[in-house]
């Protein structure tokens, strides 16, 4: 991962405290691309690679969001970053928001603000997706109708979500009209507006869609994994995951996508359906996953070649990648084995713990103190009530 030049092209990569940031490190670095990595935790994986040629403490785009910006405009004003990049929702929230004051200085290959708040609302999400004839769950919509008019519509059991929130946060489900119209008002109090949807059998397999879409919408990149194992059991974020051939998964995202007037990467999530087998759209998200590794790992190469449509290069296109590849969140996948009725029974076991074609999301022995890095701030989130319900969605 030796850089072969004495002046490579720099890169600023925001947010290296998330998991996306390591995938990212090493796919640039392997392309002779100098790393700035910048996070508000001086110890965390992303700060601990050995890859970085730089490091960057910035104030915490969380707590601190206004800081954080005027921290990065500062930054990008050097000169130094033809390209800009970011890991987490937060910090590539920031970036689309405030990319007409960024991009006089540097390149930022993210949607703009207003597909990207399309995307963070699942509502919106909802109705983009029957306009352009991408099948979804039965979806209701309380703040258009009214609890009591879609309590009586609805199927159940139906599943109430907030329109805005991480992972499985927020998210309950109602047997009946009363149970709904009971447990609606508390969720929409603490998480704002919601939508309800009907309840799609566990039975059916989770999968990913990874796109790259060039500035006039063209699809460049795209791959599909399944998710074999998630956290809740009953469906959350996903603890281990399988690279398969879903050409249709990825033509569903892909048409959303385009119909969103897409730029860079997307990440779409879908659920089949074991009643028809269609595979149902749940909801898209505008930045890197934390499991983009897993197609990185199977050759699509989404890091780089982000990289070169943002420095003006046309990126290669390809959707040829390795079947079989698997990424493990290890300790999610620890709590999944503790809560799980089927613990004994999974397939791949979950004793397997070595293979060529297996690989941990949270480190890597060629870079071993980001496992250190993670560790760290994973006990550090444990302590912190909101942050470990975050965690361990």
């Amino acid at each position: 991962m030796k850089s072969g030049s004495s002046k490579p092209p720099r890169v600023l990569l925001l947010g290296v405290e998330e998991s996306p940031a390591l995938p990212i490190i090493w796919s640039l670095v392997r392309r002779s691309v100098a790393v700035t990595v910048a996070s508000h935790r001086r110890i965390c994986a992303g700060m601990l690679s050995r890859f970085p040629a730089r490091r960057r403490i910035c104030p915490d785009p969380v707590k601190s969001s206004d800081r954080f910006v005027e921290w990065l405009i500062a930054e990008v004003r050097t000169g130094e970053y033809p390209v800009t990049l970011a890991c987490g929702e937060q910090a590539t929230y920031l970036l689309s928001k405030h990319k007409p004051d960024l991009a006089p200085h540097t390149s930022i290959p993210i949607v703009d603000l207003d597909v990207f708040m399309t995307c963070r609302d699942k509502s919106q999400t909802m109705t983009a997706a029957a306009e352009c004839g991408v099948p979804t769950p039965l979806t209701w919509y309380p703040e258009d109708g009214g609890i009591e008019s879609v309590s009586a519509d609805a199927t159940y059991p139906a599943v109430l979500k907030p329109c805005v929130s991480d992972g499985a946060r927020g998210i309950s489900f109602a047997r009946s009209p009363d149970e709904l119209r009971r447990l609606y008002p508390p969720t929409r109090s603490r998480y704002g507006p919601c939508i309800v949807q009907e309840f799609i059998p566990h039975e059916g397999m989770q999968y990913k869609a990874e796109l790259l879409l060039d500035r006039s919408s063209r699809v460049k990149l795209g791959g599909v994994y399944a998710k074999l194992r998630y956290y809740p059991p009953t469906g959350g974020s996903s603890t281990l995951n399988q690279t398969v051939r879903r050409p249709e998964i990825v033509e569903q995202g892909a048409r959303i996508l385009r119909h969103l007037g897409w730029y860079g990467m997307g990440d779409c999530d879908f659920i089949v359906d074991p009643r028809d087998g269609v595979a149902k759209l749940m909801e898209v998200n505008p930045r890197f996953t934390r499991t983009i590794r897993v197609l990185v790992e199977a050759g699509l190469d989404f890091p780089y070649e982000l990289y070169r449509l943002a420095m003006g290069e046309v990126p290669r296109e390809t959707s040829a990648y390795s079947l079989d590849i698997f990424l493990r969140y290890l300790p999610a996948d620890l709590v999944w084995f503790l809560r799980s009725k089927d613990r004994f029974r999974t397939r791949p076991s979950f004793f397997r713990f070595i293979g060529r074609d297996l690989f941990y999301e949270e480190w890597s022995l060629r870079d071993p103190l980001t496992g250190v890095g993670f560790w760290f701030v994973l006990l550090l989130d444990m302590v912190d009530p909101l942050k470990r319900r975050s965690r361990l969605r």
